[in-house]
């Protein structure tokens, strides 16, 4: 009944071929591998190298496959010892070729079946690892671009046996899960592979064999509990139907879904599709990735970060050497000429840090700033890892631990390019304020008269006492004038130096508001171009990542 079932259904596929053969469109797949291929190189680094190795085994496996002909279909029957599954092989074969068996498992290594011996089909079985194959007597013609491949049995006690199947299971185009009524919710089964292969519906066939020892309403309840089973793996639109060897059960409809299969010649492309986008999905996990937007460096607090950095690179330390070194060239350009030499004496602490080196190319010099403080520090590397964390948040765990990767690498460097941003930052004034010239001249004419007011007296006095008769100084409404003189010098250099006190905290403010402006704008400079930058440029891989899997998978 089988052998006529099967030149029944040869025949009828003869007329279905009888049309010029249908051309494979491969672009999708080819932009599905590239994709894979993007994917796995954007990873590098990032996730795990197996998962990264197991991406590009799916990749070399389906160059392979498609440098050999994807016109051949390769069909596999799989299944668990005493399902079946050899007879059934034979059954939709025709002929008694693979030895059957119930209680232990008789298929040792893989057979196949061939229609022809072709160059393809012999590379397809070299590729394959096929050494045992057999050439069916009947469809010759028709079933050129067919192969039936009986495995042994996943579930041996025999290494070597599932060792077949998992090798097989990767590389068949077409896969026939046989399973039997006792053992059809193995977990071995459903967890070691078809659940694996969950984007796989379309190239899978799932058979529950031997239904004839059941009673009719037995059979159609293990059915449906198979079904709901296979839809928990994830094979929700694969083919799941009942068979009997005796019977001859469902047998007509699995040769007919396997004979359709070869008459598409699409099957082995949509395989490795299936392959292609599983591989990609792996990558997902691994990379866990929650597929929610990325915040990026825009939603990062550069302000905060900004000023964390300018305190790191030792802001309050030359504020106040600005302030006090403005205030100490004040003194020094309006103070009282006889006592300008006390400022003098005084070290400049701008030039101690030595924040003043015109002309000096600032990538030759460091600073002379104390060693930054540790509190500071803290301050600035807990903002720089806030930064990187905010920045990441939505990305994959992958790129949010890569990312504070780079955030520390960064921070093992800020000390050199805050020492350089002081160095370049334009803190100290290039001027001195006007009003300095202007008190500084007052001062000295103020002194001048105040030194010709006393030499006059003094004058007066030495002759007085030598018994010189001398006429009384002049006077100015009774105050004479040598004392108004002496008096206005020095009052008035009183007033001037005070005045001028005040005006130069004031200045001095300005100063180091300025110098803190000029050092922001260094520093923002330095995380603009050392923190922002390579965390963008890092996040900015997310995107092209999950494009590639989104290729990969035919999104």
């Amino acid at each position: 009944m089988e052998r006529l079932m099967m030149k029944d259904l040869l025949a009828r596929l003869s007329r279905q071929r009888a049309d010029p053969p249908t051309h494979v469109d491969g672009s999708a797949l080819d932009h599905a591998l590239a994709g894979l291929q993007e994917a796995a190189d954007l990873g590098e680094g990032r996730l795990p190298p197996s998962a990264l190795q197991e991406a590009r085994s799916v990749a070399e496996r389906a160059e392979a496959r498609r440098g050999l002909s994807e016109q051949i279909t390769v069909v596999a029957f799989a299944g668990s010892t005493g399902a079946g599954k050899s007879t059934l092989f034979n059954s939709i074969l025709g002929e008694e070729v693979a030895k059957a068996g119930v209680l232990r498992p008789t298929t040792s290594e893989p057979l196949a079946a061939i229609w022809q011996e072709s160059p393809e089909t012999m590379a397809l079985l070299k590729w394959l690892g096929v050494t045992r194959w057999h050439v069916a007597a009947d469809g010759a013609e028709a079933l050129a671009d067919l192969i039936l491949i009986d495995l042994p049995d996943h579930d041996s006690t025999q290494t070597s046996h599932r060792a077949y199947v998992d090798h097989f299971v990767e590389r068949v185009d077409l896969m026939v899960w046989v399973l039997d009524p006792q053992k059809y919710a193995d977990a071995l089964v459903h967890e070691q592979y078809l659940r694996r292969f969950s984007r796989h519906d379309d190239v899978t066939v799932v058979v529950l064999n031997q239904v004839d020892k059941l009673p009719v309403a037995d059979a159609q309840q293990c059915l449906a509990h198979l079904r709901r089973l296979v839809a928990e793996d994830g094979l929700s639109d694969v083919v799941v139907l009942g068979t009997s060897n005796r019977s001859g059960e469902g047998l007509e409809i699995l040769a007919d879904r396997i004979l359709s299969s070869v008459a598409g010649r699409r099957t082995a492309v949509a395989r490795l599709a299936a392959d292609v986008a599983t591989a990609a999905d792996g990558l997902v996990r691994a990379a866990d990735d929650p597929g929610t937007p990325v915040a990026g460096t825009a939603s990062g607090d550069l302000a905060r970060l900004t000023e964390a950095l300018t305190e790191a690179a030792g802001a309050p330390v030359i504020e106040a050497a600005i302030e006090k070194s403005s205030q100490l060239k004040a003194s020094r350009a309006v103070g009282w000429p006889p006592l300008k030499w006390i400022g003098r004496l005084r070290k400049d602490p701008v030039a101690q840090l030595r924040l003043e080196r015109p002309g000096v190319d600032p990538r030759l010099v460091r600073s002379s700033l104390p060693s930054n403080d540790p509190v500071a520090r803290a301050r600035a590397n807990t903002a720089v890892m806030d930064y990187v964390d905010e920045a990441s948040r939505g990305a994959p765990q992958a790129w949010v631990a890569s990312t504070r990767a780079v955030g520390d690498r960064v921070s093992a460097d800020l000390t050199d390019h805050l020492d350089q941003a002081v160095t370049r930052a334009p803190l100290v004034p290039q001027r001195n304020p006007r009003w300095w010239r202007l008190f500084g001249a007052l001062q000295w004419v103020l002194f001048a008269i105040a030194v010709a007011g006393g030499l006059w007296l003094l004058g007066l006095a030495v002759l007085r006492y030598l018994q010189f008769h001398t006429a009384a100084a002049p006077t100015v409404e009774g105050f004479p004038i040598p004392t108004l003189l002496l008096i206005v010098g020095l009052l008035g250099g009183l007033v001037l130096a005070v005045l001028g006190r005040m005006l130069a905290r004031t200045s001095a403010k300005r100063a180091v508001r300025a110098a803190r402006a000029a050092l922001r704008a260094e520093v923002t400079m330095v995380a603009q171009q050392q923190i922002v930058a390579p965390v963008a440029a890092e996040l900015a891989t997310v995107e092209q990542f999950r494009e590639a899997l989104r290729t990969a998978r035919g999104d």
